[in-house]
């Protein structure tokens, strides 16, 4: 017969957190402050939005990693990139925001990926007549942003026209982009980002090198 002192029962190893990389300090307020800087930047498309500083998990931007954290949550399907998706990013978004990483960027809501990107952005849920929402939302990695360069951006939210610069992209992305917009009210929305800031590009932009 056991005594009490002779019983024993089983541990659950406890998860290990050993560097996962942090979320944010004030989930609600910092979330808040992060949706409406990318909400600016889809309705004043071009513009340069700055969010702060903050650790991220390595060869994410800041920004890219932060709008996750504002963006996603376990009803958000995202897709990574394989060049992107590492177990310490992974780890992160699962625990600090719950979300699902699918395999097929055609059911994701969100998509981090990179310029160098295999394929079209046709791959993407693209949105039907009857509901446009119904796409993915792309969050790409780039070299740089720049306020005024060899692009001209048009189309609602600009007055007339906007110069912009985005480098690292491949030559394939003007002739993506302008796809997408002849796609409107279907195509995807854009969030391109570079280090700590942010550029939103929609379908509704009409992009001119």
């Amino acid at each position: 017969m056991t005594t009490p002192n002779q019983t024993r029962t089983p541990k659950t190893p406890a998860l290990s957190l050993t560097g996962l990389c942090g979320g944010f300090d004030d989930p609600v307020q910092q979330s808040q402050q992060v949706f409406r800087r990318a909400l600016t930047a889809l309705s004043e498309p071009g513009t340069l939005q700055t969010l702060p500083a903050a650790d991220a998990p390595t060869g994410i931007h800041p920004a890219a990693y932060q709008l996750c954290l504002a963006l996603l949550d376990a009803e958000t399907p995202l897709w990574i990139a394989p060049a992107l998706k590492s177990e310490a990013l992974v780890s992160a978004l699962r625990f600090h925001c719950g979300c699902r990483i699918v395999d097929d960027p055609g059911r994701a809501e969100f998509a981090l990926i990179s310029p160098d990107i295999d394929g079209e952005l046709t791959r993407f849920a693209q949105g039907s007549h009857e509901y446009p929402d119904r796409s993915t939302t792309l969050i790409v990695q780039v070299g740089s942003l720049e306020a005024t360069a060899d692009w001209t951006l048009s189309g609602p939210g600009i007055d007339g026209t906007r110069k912009v610069g985005i480098t690292g992209l491949d030559p394939r992305w003007p002739g993506m982009l302008a796809d997408n917009h002849r796609r409107f009210p279907c195509g995807v929305d854009i969030l391109f980002t570079a280090g700590s800031v942010l550029m939103g590009l929609p379908r509704t932009t009409r992009v001119e090198i």
